[in-house]
Formats: structure tokens, C-alpha cells, sequence
């Protein structure tokens, strides 16, 4: 292209270096091409940075996982995708069960814990191309890709089992609500709404479990 008489600019990649690559045409006195010349500068320490400060930008300083506009944007492009496949994806929501018990039992260093061995289970269970993501304080979210109700329930299951299978303590569960495109809806909003719900109704029916004891304690103390 340099001697057809167009300048190039491209980065270029070689050996664990990047350059930022400027090529054109070499002229001699009367204007006329006979050759080309370059320029290479190395960026590999400026894109780095670069790419750090991205990185922090999009996912959570502490587990890792993708932020919560980084999740929101994800699925804003994939509700637009399946609206032009006509591929079903799913999202889940999960919640860790009594983080603030945790904190204040153990302090704050071991809740940070709890949550990243949440978030590292999430990750075994997610394909590299799907989003995992501290979506709050306490609550995460996965975008499973071309996945229908019954792969949603299959993750939620396993992720679940797989916290129960820790010997670390304290022992964690999770509460995970489900959604699926489009049965649920054809939008971000409704889908995270549904999903909500469903979560919701998780936490009811284990609080309500665990409640149930002592209900029963207390009426046989009274009579």
C-alpha cells in the first residue's frame, strides 16, 4: 500500500511486544515513490495500562467478576441478538444467603472470602463466552447463552450442591432465581424483574424452612 502511495498506521504484535506501526510511501525529490519508510514505537507498557484500566472499569475490583453495568450492557446486546436469532438465553440471579451474619460474626475479611468462593464456583459453572458478574453488595448474576429453563435449573443446581460440598468455613448457601428468554420476557428489565421474583420467592420458602423449627420448638415448650 506504501508504494501505491497510501500511509498505513496499524499496532502490531511480536515476541510479547506490541507497536504501534506508521508506514508510507518514500519520495524522492520530484514527488516520486521508490520505496517506503516506517516508523515503530513500542506501546506494550502504555497498552498494559490501557487494558488495566478497562479491566476495572467493567468487573468488580474484588471477585473479579464483571460489574454491574458490564452485565447490564451484555444483556442489552443479547436480548438484541435472540431478537434476531430467535435463540432462547437464560440469566440467573443469585443472592448469598446471611452475608451480614457472616460479617458480623467472623468480620469483614472472612465475608470477603464467602464472596469470592461464590464467585469462583460461578465461574466453574459458566463457559468462557458467558457473563458472570457481582451484580450488588450480596447479589450476582449469570447470563447463560443459548440456554433454555431446564440448563438454568442444571447450573442453579450445581452451584448450590457445589456450596455445600465446601469444607471451608462458614458453610455458604446461595438463592438463585431464574428467567429465560423469551418465555419471561423480551426485555433487560422484565427479564431481571422475573428473575427477581423468582429469587424472591427462593429466600421466602428457606427463611419460612428454617423458621419452621423453632415454631414447633416454641409450641411444644408452651405446652
Amino acid at each position: 500500500m506504501a508504494l501505491r502511495g497510501v500511509s498505513s498506521r496499524l499496532e502490531y504484535a511480536s515476541r510479547n511486544r506490541i507497536y504501534d506501526l506508521a508506514i508510507g510511501p518514500y519520495r524522492d525529490p520530484q514527488g516520486v515513490i521508490i520505496g517506503c519508510i516506517g516508523m515503530a514505537l513500542d506501546i506494550t507498557e502504555r497498552k498494559k495500562t490501557e487494558d488495566e484500566i478497562l479491566f476495572r472499569a467493567s468487573h468488580d475490583g474484588l471477585t473479579g467478576l464483571a460489574n454491574y453495568r458490564e452485565f447490564f450492557e451484555s444483556l442489552e446486546r443479547e436480548v438484541r441478538r435472540a431478537d434476531r436469532t430467535h435463540q432462547p438465553f437464560a440469566l440467573l440471579l443469585l443472592d448469598l444467603d446471611d452475608l451480614k451474619c457472616i460479617n458480623d460474626r467472623f468480620g469483614h475479611l472472612t465475608g470477603n472470602r464467602a464472596l469470592n468462593r461464590l464467585a469462583r464456583v460461578m465461574k466453574e459453572h459458566c463457559r468462557g463466552t458467558e457473563i458472570a458478574a457481582r451484580y450488588g453488595g450480596d447479589e450476582f448474576a449469570i447470563l447463560l447463552l443459548d440456554a433454555n429453563e431446564e440448563r438454568a435449573q442444571n447450573v442453579a443446581e450445581r452451584i448450590s450442591s457445589c456450596l455445600r460440598l465446601q469444607t471451608d468455613s462458614p458453610a455458604l448457601s446461595v438463592s438463585i432465581g431464574f428467567s429465560v428468554y423469551p418465555a419471561d420476557g423480551n426485555s433487560a428489565p422484565e427479564l431481571l424483574e422475573a428473575a427477581d421474583k423468582r429469587l424472591y420467592q427462593s429466600k421466602k420458602s428457606r427463611n419460612s424452612g428454617e423458621l419452621k423449627p423453632d415454631r414447633q420448638h416454641s409450641e411444644s415448650a408452651r405446652t
